[in-house]
C-alpha cells in the first residue's frame, strides 16, 4: 500500500512486513476477480443509466450538471481503477507475467488517487451549489451556466494538480510526506468546506422554517415548495457525502499509518485482509451513489424505468414493482 495505494516491490524489501503476506491463495484471487468483475459491471451500468437519466431531466438543470460530473468520476472507477486493481491482484499469481509492469502500476497509483480526489472535489462543488441555491436563491437562478461549468472544470483541474504533485518524485523527503498532501488537500480540507456549506444551509433552512411558523404561512406556496425540493436535494447530497467519508476514511488513515507508523498496522495475512477490505469499501462507493439517487428521487426512478423499459422492449407498467402512470413511485 505504498504512498496510499499498495505496496510495490521496493516497499516489500524495505518494510518491516514480509512479502509472504501478499501471497493470496489461487482460489481467493479467483473469488476476488469474480467479485470485482461483478462490481465493475454494476458501477458501469448504474452510473451510465444515471448520467443518461440526469441529462434527460430538464428541470433543475444546474444541480444535474454536478450530479453528472460526479457520476462520471464514479464511472471511471468501474472502467479504469477496478480493472487495474484486478491486474495487481492476478499478476503474478494467475497471469503469465513474472512481475508487475512498472508503467501500469505507476499509472494505477496515480489514477486511484485521482478518482478519489475527483469524487470528493465534485462533492465540494455540489455543496457550494446547494449553498447558493438555498442561501442565495435569487442569485443562483440568475447565474449563467458558464459559472457552473467553470466550477466543474475547476474540480477536475484541482484533482489533476494534486495527483500530479503526488506522483512527482521531487525528493526522498517528498516521497515520505506526499501521502500527507493527499490526506490534507484531498480529504480534510474538502470535508471542512462541505461541513461549512451544509452548516450554513441548515441554519438557513431552520431560519426560513421558523419564519413560516411565526407568520402561520401554509406550505403550499411556490416558495415553500421550492424550498422543500431544495432541502430534499441537499439531504440526498448529504447522504452521498456521508457514504463517501465512510468508504474512503479507512483508506486514507491506513495510508498515513503505513507511511509514518507501520508498527501500528497488522502484519502478515491480517494486513492483506485489511487492505482487501478497504479497497472493496472505497470501490463499492461508486456503485452505491446511483442507488441513492434512485431511492431519493422519484424523477430519477421514472427516467430509469423508462430507460430499462426501452432497452428491454417492455412497457413501463410491465416492470415489477413499478407504479402505474399517474401514481407516485414512493
Amino acid at each position: 500500500m505504498s504512498n496510499g495505494t499498495f505496496l510495490t516491490k521496493n516497499d516489500r524489501n524495505t518494510s518491516d512486513t514480509s512479502s509472504v503476506q501478499f501471497n493470496r491463495s489461487r482460489n481467493l484471487v479467483i473469488a476476488f476477480l469474480v467479485l470485482y468483475v461483478f462490481l465493475a459491471l454494476v458501477i458501469i451500468a448504474g452510473n451510465t443509466l444515471v448520467i443518461v437519466a440526469f441529462k434527460k431531466i430538464r428541470s433543475r438543470a444546474t444541480i444535474n450538471m454536478f450530479f453528472v460530473s460526479l457520476a462520471i468520476s464514479d464511472l471511471l472507477v468501474g472502467v479504469v481503477s477496478i480493472p487495474l486493481w484486478m491486474y495487481s491482484l492476478s499478476c503474478p499469481q494467475l497471469a503469465s507475467c513474472k512481475e508487475y509492469n512498472t508503467f501500469v502500476m505507476d499509472f494505477y497509483k496515480g489514477f486511484d488517487i485521482f478518482s478519489a480526489l475527483a469524487s470528493i472535489s465534485n462533492l465540494v462543488a455540489i455543496s457550494v451549489e446547494r449553498h447558493l441555491a438555498i442561501c442565495w436563491p435569487v442569485q443562483h437562478r440568475v447565474s449563467s451556466f458558464t459559472r457552473y461549468y467553470v466550477m466543474i472544470l475547476a474540480t477536475w483541474g484541482y484533482s489533476l494538480i494534486i495527483t500530479f504533485l503526488f506522483s512527482a518524485d521531487l525528493s526522498r523527503t517528498w516521497k515520505n510526506y506526499r501521502s500527507s498532501l493527499v490526506f490534507a488537500a484531498g480529504f480534510v480540507v474538502p470535508l471542512i468546506i462541505i461541513i461549512a456549506m451544509y452548516s450554513t444551509v441548515y441554519r438557513s433552512v431552520k431560519s426560513v422554517n421558523a419564519h413560516w411558523q411565526r407568520t402561520n404561512a401554509k406550505g403550499s406556496g411556490p416558495l415553500q415548495k421550492s424550498m422543500q425540493r431544495e432541502k430534499r436535494i441537499a439531504m440526498t447530497v448529504g447522504i452521498v457525502t456521508v457514504l463517501f467519508v465512510v468508504a474512503w476514511l479507512p483508506f486514507f488513515v491506513v495510508s498515513l499509518l503505513f507511511s509514518f507508523h507501520r508498527p501500528s498496522l497488522p502484519t502478515g495475512g491480517d494486513f492483506v485482509h485489511l487492505m482487501d477490505l478497504i479497497k472493496w469499501m472505497h470501490y463499492s462507493n461508486s456503485a452505491v451513489n446511483p442507488v441513492v439517487y434512485a431511492y431519493r428521487s422519484e424523477e430519477i426512478r421514472r427516467r430509469l424505468v423508462e430507460l430499462v423499459a426501452r432497452a428491454t422492449g417492455r412497457k413501463r407498467e410491465e416492470i415489477p414493482g413499478i407504479a402505474r402512470p399517474g401514481n407516485r413511485l414512493t
